[in-house]
């Protein structure tokens, strides 16, 4: 649909003309068939008129006739005069008793049996032109009635008259014009109101556009304002509201994100200027010019993970990584993700509870898993309360599996839980560690989304839980 001005207008006057077309064909018909009927019956008054100018005296009939009174039956004089009308009269046996000048002679054709109703039927005329007939049995008036036996029986004549179609077509025609030139004005006026309608209904999606097209994106207003909108309207709002709101939210992050990597840059990068520093200044001590140099390693080489990391994130982002599927042995797996973690463990006196079964598969990606589940164990022994255990447990049902971790803390919040993915943040008692850039989770949660798995956190009581959730068929290849 390119344009619902266009398609309300064409549907409203098109469904207008079909309305009007009907109608006015109906109307046209029914107009017609009444002009018919009127032309019927003067016919039929015609031939009352010959009824009331026949007499019958004893045995004898008389036929008072005068052109005088009835010249339309006379032979056209005038080239005005489309043309003269026929009778003819004949006795039920068909004897002639009269007929007009006009037929000159001939005899009008009949092709009824006499009847004492009228009938009509649509013949030419003998000049040609078209013509309507009626004919009608009758019976003759007796001017001195006589009773008894010896009376005469009454003669009986059928009348027959022919007439020029002319004035009915004359007459339906006009009615077809005056149908036709309704029809148009009326459309035309449709038409008009059609489009001032469809203007004056479109003119809050006019509005709605325009204030949409005045936003920008430095200045995303807290609600769009445009006044009174018509219940159609009022969800597409309430929606753009929406997104206006996640479109700042994401700014939000977006800015936030820069920030945090500015600063989280902006630190080694200090401290990389600080150590060269010390480091040229002091050229003649080969010991504090191998530290100066280790250093600049470690730091480097943190930077190089945070990069990495964010680099990773852009290319989820863009879909610019394929997640490759196999079975994969998650007990193998687990415990090769602990196993470097154990002397950490043992530092902070955490113990690892590992109640996998041995030879559990799961369909999916084992690069992914892999990066998911060590970044959820390094969160879990990195943060965990000191002298606490951490656990991880399977599940399996007919939905798919579940693979939970959970440890003891004791600084975070329920509202910390929507803040644990986004990319930097950490707790403030955690600022200080150079070892965590706060992406770990973030990267684990865009690697499950992007392989169909599900990451949600929970914290009940001081319990905090990592679930990492798996359909049947997930992390297939995309």
């Amino acid at each position: 649909m390119r344009s619902i001005r266009r398609y309300l207008l064409g549907r409203l006057v098109a469904s207008a003309a079909l309305v009007l077309a009907v109608a006015g064909a109906a109307l046209y018909v029914v107009v017609t068939r009444a002009l018919e009927a009127e032309f019927d019956q003067s016919l039929v008054d015609r031939v009352r008129g010959f009824a009331s100018i026949l007499f019958q005296q004893g045995d004898e009939v008389e036929f008072e006739f005068s052109e005088q009174l009835m010249p339309e039956y006379e032979p056209a004089r005038d080239a005005s005069r489309p043309g003269p009308d026929y009778f003819e009269l004949r006795f039920a046996d068909g004897t002639l008793l009269e007929r007009s000048d006009s037929l000159a002679g001939a005899d009008l054709t009949v092709p009824v049996e006499p009847a004492r109703e009228p009938r009509h039927w649509d013949a030419p005329l003998p000049d040609g032109r078209p013509g309507r007939y009626v004919a009608q049995l009758i019976e003759v008036h007796h001017v001195y009635p006589e009773e008894g036996p010896d009376r005469p029986q009454a003669a009986h004549v059928q009348v027959v008259i022919a007439r020029g179609r002319e004035e009915l077509v004359a007459a339906e025609r006009r009615v077809l014009v005056a149908t036709a030139s309704t029809f148009l004005a009326l459309i035309g006026l449709i038409a008009v109101f059609s489009w001032l309608s469809v203007e004056r209904g479109l003119e809050p999606a006019k509005r709605l556009a325009a204030t949409l097209d005045a936003i920008e994106v430095e200045h995303l207003p807290a609600r769009l304002e445009v006044g009174e909108l018509p219940e159609e309207l009022a969800p597409v709002a309430a929606k753009t509201d929406l997104l206006i709101h996640r479109v700042q939210a994401a700014l939000e992050r977006e800015r936030r994100t820069t920030a945090n990597i500015a600063h989280e840059l902006r630190t080694p990068l200090s401290e990389l200027l600080t150590v060269s520093e010390v480091a040229l200044r002091d050229g003649r001590d080969p010991q504090g010019g191998r530290r100066a140099l280790t250093t600049v390693r470690d730091v480097a080489a943190r930077m190089g993970r945070s990069v990495a990391t964010l680099l990773e994130l852009a290319r989820l982002e863009i879909g610019a990584v394929r997640v490759q599927t196999a079975s994969v042995d998650l007990a193998e797996l687990v415990a090769g993700v602990t196993g470097p973690l154990a002397s950490t463990a043992a530092a902070r006196g955490i113990a690892i509870e590992d109640s996998l079964p041995a030879g559990e598969l799961v369909e999916g990606d084992r690069d992914v898993l892999r990066i998911v589940v060590s970044n959820l164990f390094g969160n879990a022994v990195h943060y965990a309360a000191p002298a606490t255990v951490v656990r991880c447990r399977f599940e399996r049902s007919a939905q798919g599996w579940r693979l939970t971790i959970e440890n003891r803390t004791d600084d975070l919040e329920h509202a910390d839980l929507r803040s644990l993915t986004e990319p930097f943040w950490r707790k403030d008692g955690a600022r200080t560690d150079r070892e965590h850039s706060g992406l770990g989770l973030a990267l684990s949660r865009a690697l499950a989304e992007k392989s169909g798995c599900t990451l949600s956190f929970e914290l009940e009581e001081r319990t905090f839980r990592a679930v990492l959730d798996g359909a049947s068929g997930a992390l297939r290849r995309r």
